[in-house]
């Protein structure tokens, strides 16, 4: 059999040797940012750069490529199965044990059973995306009325607004006519 290359030798050496990080990435990171932050403080791969610098000099394209898919490499396999034990209820993040009680409470037990949860919280952010922007055109549509209202009666535009501040339905009932 072939003795393996250098560059097969370096892709095979990345090692994740912080696990802990894969869920402490700052939230506001692209997934550039966060490959790169995982790259370097997640994996061996500053170690292995350094050491291989060390020991021929320079690196080539070539070999930084292969450390980079390297760490690409255990650092998708590491998401990979961290979300499979997510799913299957084995991790002990919050979230697994929030998914754990939920399941629990509505007698739910199969690893599918977690996966309807998650499309559940999915449909849940849509539908609160929803809400905002029907807020929105609820805002709209209320400074439209007001700036026509600006034209009439000024009784009749006072009773406008105290309709459109009043906050609670039984004040809402009050001003009925």
């Amino acid at each position: 059999m072939n003795q393996p290359t250098i560059v097969q030798e370096l892709r095979a050496s990345v090692k994740l040797v912080k696990p802990e990080l894969l869920a402490q990435v700052p939230d506001d990171y692209n997934p550039r940012q966060t490959f790169n932050y995982l790259r370097h403080r997640a994996t061996n791969y500053d170690f292995l750069l350094d050491e291989h610098r060390k020991k021929y000099g320079d690196v080539t394209p070539a070999e930084n490529k292969a450390l980079t898919q390297g760490a690409a490499d255990v650092i998708i396999g590491a998401l990979m199965g961290e979300n499979v034990a997510l799913m299957r209820g084995q991790t002990h993040t919050p979230f697994a044990k929030f998914a754990r009680a939920i399941s629990k409470l509505l007698g739910l037990s199969t690893d599918a059973d977690l996966q309807t949860i998650h499309q559940a919280t999915t449909i849940l952010k849509r539908s609160q995306a929803m809400n905002k922007s029907w807020n929105e055109l609820y805002r709209r549509q209320r400074e439209m009325v007001l700036n026509i209202s600006k034209s009439v009666d000024p009784e009749i535009r006072r009773y406008i607004e105290a309709i459109y501040s009043t906050n609670s339905k039984d004040k809402l009932d009050k001003l009925e006519l």
